[in-house]
């Protein structure tokens, strides 16, 4: 009697542990693959969220490839009509420190999924840039702890392709080209009926 509540205690654990896991934060850039010298996007997603209502990161990038031009707040702690306050708090070499965002009232969370923020960076030298997040802390309307998983991006910078010159004429080339078989074909023409012409001459 006592092993059916063991194994429906046991599952109902289960579905709860999964459940308080299923929030997510991803970091995504835009594009992944670039040259030196060019301007990437860097969202911070989250997905499978119930109740936002407050949020707090920091974004970590190697500022020897990487230098931060700009930030600017992600639609979903909004998505619910409520206004929000989002902002970072200083800017060191290599972290975005402390990114915060909160609903602004007293109002629920949003649910769901969708940009918490966006970072731009310029690109700069050549190698492989990292996207990590530490200091995480999502809260629901209650102030009560949202567990999550987190999970990082990168960004691969490399020297642009250079397409092959030579192999393919110019234009003019092909013009040049065309005017000289031309003159060929009259300088053979030419010969020809001088040829055709001189045992006629002699008769």
């Amino acid at each position: 009697m006592m092993g059916w509540k063991k194994t429906l205690g046991a599952a109902l654990l289960s579905m709860a542990c999964v459940q308080a896991w299923a929030t997510t934060l991803t970091v995504t850039s835009t594009p992944d693959t670039t040259a030196p010298g060019s301007k990437i996007s860097v969202a911070v997603n989250v997905a499978d969220v119930t109740d936002l209502a407050a949020y707090q990161f920091s974004l970590n990038y190697d500022n020897s490839l990487l230098k931060f031009t700009d930030f600017s707040a992600g639609g979903f702690l909004g998505s619910g009509g409520a206004g929000t306050d989002q902002f970072y708090l200083s800017d060191d070499p290599g972290s975005i420190s402390y990114v915060i965002g909160t609903i602004v009232g007293e109002i629920s969370g949003v649910s769901g999924g969708g940009v918490l923020a966006y970072f731009t960076f310029e690109t700069l030298g050549m190698g492989v840039s990292g996207l990590t997040l530490s200091d995480v802390l999502l809260l629901n309307s209650n102030i009560g702890d949202i567990a999550t998983t987190v999970t990082g991006g990168s960004v691969a910078i490399e020297a642009p392709v250079t397409p092959p010159t030579g192999d393919v004429p110019e234009p003019a080339s092909w013009m040049l080209m065309g005017v000289g078989l031309v003159a060929a074909g009259a300088l053979r023409r030419r010969r020809v009926g001088a040829a055709t012409a001189a045992p006629a001459a002699l008769v």
